[in-house]
């Protein structure tokens, strides 16, 4: 972590520790958006950082935005900075301009016809409190960019388990040229990859911060006379969790490299370890805090369940289990050490 990125974090830190409590978030699943916090971030250039300057970002580099989100999914902030970012990525790619919208991303079957007309459905994080959604559709073979106004769709909106917001939108109109842009052939990949990766990187600051709770629980709660970060088995357990959340570390850090060339290999290794630290990492958090963990007046479930959720959101850890698979066995049996040992 460079010097400009740990002023990134420092601040992040005491702007989420006031602006982002657990009233805040519970607020949000409630039905209430987090406008302060988000229009906190956004003046300090937070939201579009790493993004280009001439596409309407702060500018700095790629992996600046990157820290903001994992470092955000630290306090279990209820607001779309990770969609945000992508979309904003995927408008600079065609030289658009991000602006002040909040913006999110669609992933679905969308389509345009030879009038132009855009149709589909899809999901997108976050599509009632967005001002523009971006998705790719097909055009008889070609790829489109749409970024799309939310009053031009329609919106049923839907909930993860997290209680965050997960609409379904159809889209049934003609926008205006500038909505639509001719794009790369996978364009519709690179979405998914990037969501991909802000997932990854989302769960592995999540599962440190369940780390820091479940420590703190064990030196807190008394049990027998003494904390129950005493006894044995609960020193085991927390040994078990924190070398979860080294692997889960690593390989955010690996996804992160990979991010700018998009290295989908390197990012489905990484989406999976940090999933397989996340199945193992909330049933030990949970186990520590007991009863406790389980009701909602306690702040390890705004972390837990959103763990859940995105650890099988664009993919579960066995579908990219089986594309590593196949991309390490397609040269044939004798080649499989060969490129296992050529990983970075």
């Amino acid at each position: 972590m460079n010097e400009q990125q740990q002023l990134i974090k420092d601040t992040l830190d005491r702007m989420l520790t006031d602006l982002c409590t657990p009233e805040v978030v519970d607020k949000t699943e409630a039905g209430t958006f987090a406008k302060d916090l988000w229009n906190a971030l956004a003046e300090t250039g937070l939201t579009v950082a790493g993004l280009p300057e001439g596409s309407g970002g702060a500018g700095g580099e790629l992996e600046d935005s990157l820290l903001v989100i994992r470092e955000s999914a630290r306090y279990a902030a209820p607001i779309p900075l990770a969609e945000h970012f992508v979309a904003g990525m995927m408008i600079a790619m065609q030289d658009g301009k991000v602006g002040h919208e909040i913006l999110t991303v669609a992933t679905g079957d969308f389509q345009v016809d030879a009038s132009g007309k855009v149709t589909g459905s899809g999901e997108a994080p976050f599509g009632r409190w967005a001002d523009r959604i971006v998705f790719v559709a097909d055009a008889s073979g070609t790829a489109k960019l749409c970024v799309m106004p939310t009053s031009d769709l329609s919106i049923e909106e839907a909930m993860s388990i997290a209680g965050e917001p997960r609409d379904i939108i159809t889209v049934d109109v003609t926008p205006d040229g500038n909505a639509v842009m001719t794009t790369d052939d996978d364009s519709g990949d690179k979405l998914k990859l990037m969501m991909v990766a802000v997932r990854a990187l989302q769960m592995s600051g999540a599962l440190e911060s369940a780390l820091e709770l479940s420590v703190q629980y064990a030196m807190e709660r008394n049990q027998f006379g003494k904390p129950i970060s005493k006894f044995q088995a609960i020193q085991q357990q927390l040994a078990n969790l924190a070398g979860e959340v080294a692997a889960s570390t690593m390989a955010g850090h690996a996804v992160t490299a990979a991010f700018r060339d998009l290295d989908a290999v390197d990012i489905a290794i990484g989406k999976t370890r940090i999933g397989e630290a996340v199945s193992l990492g909330t049933d030990i958090a949970h186990q520590v805090h007991g009863a406790m963990g389980y009701t909602l007046e306690h702040t390890l479930n705004h972390r837990t369940r959103r763990l859940w959720n995105w650890r099988d959101e664009y993919g579960t850890e066995r579908e990219w289990q089986v594309m590593i698979g196949q991309a390490f066995l397609k040269g044939g049996a004798d080649t499989v050490w060969q490129a296992i040992t050529e990983r970075r």
